[in-house]
């Protein structure tokens, strides 16, 4: 693992998140909450993953599919993707 992934994992455990085996970090509780900038759309942070090849990070996160549903829909955020969103 290079420094800037080191960095990434100990800031995101900063924010709430727990370190896995795996090098992943894990969001047990809904604490970070990002936003896609042009359709508003909230996301809960759930977990992120570092490709094992390239060591970029990927965020899954999901949305419920109504505010009384129970049902959630995952997505993966991609690297190149993150300058979509913003924390809220």
């Amino acid at each position: 693992m290079n420094i800037t992934s080191k960095m990434l994992i100990e800031t995101l455990v900063l924010l709430g998140g727990k370190k896995d085996i795996d090098d992943s970090v894990s969001f047990i509780k809904p604490k970070l909450v990002i936003k896609h900038k042009k359709a508003g759309i909230k996301y809960t942070v759930r977990k992120v993953k570092f490709n094992k090849k390239t060591k970029k990070p990927h965020v899954i996160c999901y949305r419920y599919i109504s505010p009384n549903s129970k049902r959630k829909i995952y997505i993966k955020i991609k690297e190149k993707d993150f300058n979509k969103f913003k924390p809220v």
